[in-house]
């Protein structure tokens, strides 16, 4: 009997209606909460597929770049499964999130560059060892994971969803599962490039082309940049009707105000994170105001 740390993701988390949505942004407005899953995040999806296919196909250890979420979901996935976990940081890392990384005691090398040099790390190692490389661009099980969440907005018929975006494995994956259930919203990118407080979507790396622009486009959405601020905004206004949303996953709320919304359009933004990992940033973010 298969045990349920080795099923796929059918989670079914919770899609619930934004108290303020329709008079903030002119429409109804759902989040999904993936901020629920074991270890807060949407990248559990990806890392219980991941675990599947390297035990299907005999690996013992797993890469990627990573400095947030996707490494604390790929290592924490591994320690469950009695699996290793190598991954690489660039050295700006945060000791913050270095903390929560560590919990599960994967191998960890601090790369002197950033996120991409961190990668093309990952891709050596990959390369040379034999390592499974779990790393944004190089790993359908990923997509594969996120196509389950849009199998359960499915149901729900949205006008629009959006997400969160940095790689695209995200958006690429909740695309091919809304298509799949024969459902076609309108896909909106959110992000933000040059943003000092959400690590997530810093940069928008985009390892996941062609694949996220054709998602956007052949479903009639659009690329959305926000800024700081409106993260800022987004998270508080979040927090206050009831959803810890860490600020990268607010973005999904915040490209609204950059998106033509009609009055009975069904929109459903995914809250990718739980603010509650970052106690230090959330709490400069609330007290803010």
């Amino acid at each position: 009997m298969i045990s349920y740390k080795l099923q796929e993701p059918t989670w079914n988390t919770p899609l619930v209606k934004i108290p303020k949505g329709r008079e903030r942004y002119g429409a109804n407005v759902f989040a999904k909460l993936e901020a629920v899953n074991p270890t807060g995040t949407h990248k559990d999806r990806g890392s219980a597929m991941v675990v599947l296919e390297m035990i299907e196909k005999g690996y013992g250890t797993a890469v990627c770049a990573s400095s947030g979420n996707a490494a604390l979901s790929l290592s924490a996935f591994m320690y469950m499964n009695e699996l290793k976990a190598k991954i690489f940081v660039g050295s700006n890392v945060s000791k913050e999130k270095l903390d929560l990384i560590r919990i599960f005691k994967p191998e960890i090398e601090i790369v002197e560059g950033d996120y991409m040099a961190a990668t093309q790390k990952v891709i050596e190692a990959a390369e040379k060892h034999g390592y499974y490389n779990a790393n944004a661009g190089y790993c359908q099980a990923k997509i594969v994971g996120n196509a389950y969440i849009g199998r359960e907005i499915a149901p729900f018929s949205p006008d629009v969803v959006v997400c969160p975006t940095n790689n695209g494995t995200h958006l690429v994956g909740v695309w091919e599962g809304l298509k799949r259930a024969g459902v076609s919203p309108r896909m909106i990118a959110a992000t933000s490039q040059f943003t000092k407080i959400a690590d997530s979507i810093h940069g928008f790396y985009r390892l996941e082309e062609p694949k996220i622009s054709n998602a956007v486009n052949d479903s009639g959405g659009q690329f959305v940049s926000v800024s700081d601020k409106e993260l800022v905004e987004e998270t508080i206004s979040l927090a206050k009707q009831g959803i810890l949303s860490e600020p990268a996953s607010a973005a999904s709320a915040a490209a609204l105000k950059h998106v033509d919304l009609e009055e009975n359009d069904i929109v459903v933004c995914i809250i990718t994170g739980n603010a509650l990992k970052f106690p230090k940033r959330m709490r400069k973010i609330l007290c803010s105001r």
